[in-house]
């Protein structure tokens, strides 16, 4: 019985010490800001995020359409002399779309070579091209 009594009354200092532990460490802790708390609380988790923290979600990517003309479209039917003048260009190294080819072709028919060859070289033409271009197009089309 004795030996019952140590245990009780030294279970009893145990908890006594372990509450006054407990009430020390909140007088401590009273609220006042103190070197200790502050690094103390930069080591832990980061605090939660508050609604206002929070991040918005990505923004949507852009959606990249692409329009491809009707694969039962017809080329564009050009005459005789339009059709060998575009094979006369291009044999002469002369790359331009056929459409503006022969657009360019009547628009400059009849110019002055000043002014033919600033429509021409606007349009992409090579200055070296522009003679060869207008003498083409005079030889296919029996002039303007």
């Amino acid at each position: 019985m004795r030996q019952t009594i140590i245990v009780a009354a030294v279970a009893l200092i145990a908890a006594v010490v372990a509450v006054a532990g407990a009430i020390t460490f909140i007088k401590l802790d009273s609220g006042e800001s103190h070197d200790a708390g502050r690094a103390a609380n930069h080591t832990s988790a980061p605090p939660a995020q508050t609604p206002a923290q929070k991040q918005a979600p990505p923004a949507p990517r852009p959606t990249v359409t692409i329009t491809r003309p009707p694969q039962n479209a017809a080329p564009p039917a050009y005459g005789d002399a339009d059709a060998n003048f575009l094979a006369m260009i291009a044999a002469d190294g002369i790359t331009a779309p056929d459409g503006w080819a022969i657009e360019a072709g009547n628009a400059t028919c009849g110019q002055d070579y000043a002014s033919a060859r600033g429509y021409l070289t606007d349009g992409g033409l090579y200055d070296y091209h522009v003679q060869t271009f207008l003498d083409d197009w005079t030889l296919t089309h029996g002039g303007c």
